[in-house]
């Protein structure tokens, strides 16, 4: 009888730690400035993890998932690994470094590999909290294109 308690409040212990990390996650839209795309984020504090899906004119064309730290020269961020395959990227291993809490007028920048041997930088700038993270392209780029 003692085993099946045991049991029990081992279930019971797993469960309170798997709902606390889910009731610790939220949603945050943000797009980045002057261009035609973003990210949905969900960000779980409980664990410094975060999961990003793209918006605006990328919507559905990426997904990653992220860590939340510090970096020396830049502060508390996001860095997450981004895969575009869906855009017809899958030669390219995108990471994204988002500045962290999720303000407006933070930063991002982003970087790519093709061979896991060598990493050019992208572009970078200010992003947007909130807003309408699915607009229109209206002759935008998105982060992906920028050279």
């Amino acid at each position: 009888m003692q085993a099946k308690q045991i049991l029990f409040a081992s279930a019971m212990a797993l469960t309170t730690v798997c709902a606390g990390s889910v009731a610790m996650a939220k949603t945050v839209s943000i797009s980045f400035d002057g261009l035609c795309d973003g990210f949905d984020i969900i960000v779980n504090t409980y664990d410094n993890t975060a999961l990003e899906t793209g918006n605006g004119c990328d919507l559905g064309a990426n997904f990653g998932a992220g860590t939340i730290g510090k970096i020396h020269v830049r502060g508390k961020t996001i860095t997450f690994g981004v895969n575009i395959s869906a855009k017809g990227g899958a030669g390219y291993q995108y990471i994204y470094v988002v500045d962290y809490p999720l303000v407006t007028g933070g930063r991002w920048t982003n970087f790519y590999t093709t061979d896991g041997q060598t990493m050019g930088r992208m572009g970078g700038g200010t992003y947007t909290v909130g807003g309408d993270p699915y607009r229109e392209a209206r002759g935008l780029k998105s982060s992906t294109d920028l050279q």
